[in-house]
C-alpha cells in the first residue's frame, strides 16, 4: 500500500513539473517558455510563461535583481517584451529599450525583436542594433 502511495504521489509532482501541460501552450510558444541564459552574459536570464516576462540579472555575487512585465508572441516572426518600470528595483536605462511613458508614472521599456532561431534549447532574438543569443537555463 505504502509503495503504491508512493508512486502516486510521484507521478503527481512529475505532471504538475511539466508546465506546458498546464499553461496551455502549444508550437513555438511552447518552446519559449521556461528560464533561458544569455550566451554571452551569464548573469542575465529572460524568462517566459503564457505572455508573463521576467527579466533577472545578477550585480552583485548573490544578489538576483528581477523586473517583471509582459510578452506578445506574433506568430513565429516576431516577440515584444514589455517591462515595468515601477517594478524594477534598478535602472533598465542600460537597456536602450524604448520607452511609452504613462501618466500614472509606471511606465512601459518595451522592444520589439524578431526571432531568428527558436526550438527548446535555442533562442536568438534580432534587433535593429544587434542579436541576443540565449540557451535554455
Amino acid at each position: 500500500m505504502k509503495l503504491k502511495l508512493f508512486f502516486i504521489t510521484c507521478s503527481v509532482f512529475f505532471l504538475a513539473s511539466c508546465d506546458k501541460i498546464f499553461l496551455d501552450v502549444a508550437g513555438k510558444d511552447a518552446d519559449l517558455q521556461g528560464k533561458w541564459q544569455m550566451d554571452n552574459a551569464d548573469t542575465v536570464y529572460y524568462n517566459f510563461q503564457k505572455n508573463l516576462f521576467q527579466y533577472q540579472i545578477y550585480q552583485q555575487k548573490d544578489k538576483l535583481s528581477a523586473v517583471f512585465g509582459y510578452y506578445v508572441l506574433q506568430g513565429d516572426t516576431s516577440i515584444d517584451i514589455q517591462l515595468l518600470r515601477k517594478e524594477a528595483s534598478f535602472s533598465l536605462n542600460y537597456l536602450g529599450w524604448d520607452t511609452i511613458p504613462a501618466p500614472d508614472g509606471n511606465d512601459i521599456i518595451h522592444k520589439q525583436f524578431k526571432i531568428k532561431k527558436l526550438t527548446s534549447k535555442k533562442l536568438i532574438l534580432s534587433s535593429d542594433d544587434d542579436d541576443i543569443s540565449l540557451h535554455k537555463f
